[in-house]
């Protein structure tokens, strides 16, 4: 039999413990970053909804060389 000795101590420590702080910190960062996402989602629907209604206010024989469907053909 074999006996095994190691002169280095063994340390544990625990894992830090947020402070209240911490969490608030990290909790409005989230919430920055989602509230930047909402806003930049909001600013590209409203461009896409611009940039249709200039291509819908083009005259139709300009809209039909572009391919843009024509309303009237809905149907």
């Amino acid at each position: 039999m074999a006996m095994v000795c190691s002169d280095t101590p063994i340390t544990r420590t625990a894992p830090a413990v947020p402070t209240p702080g911490d969490m608030a910190s990290r909790a409005a960062g989230h919430l920055a970053a989602k509230l930047n996402g909402f806003a930049r989602a909001m600013a590209d629907h409203r461009r896409r909804r611009r940039d249709a209604a200039v291509l819908a206010a083009l005259p139709f024989d300009l809209r039909k060389d572009l391919g843009w469907p024509a309303d009237d053909m809905r149907r």
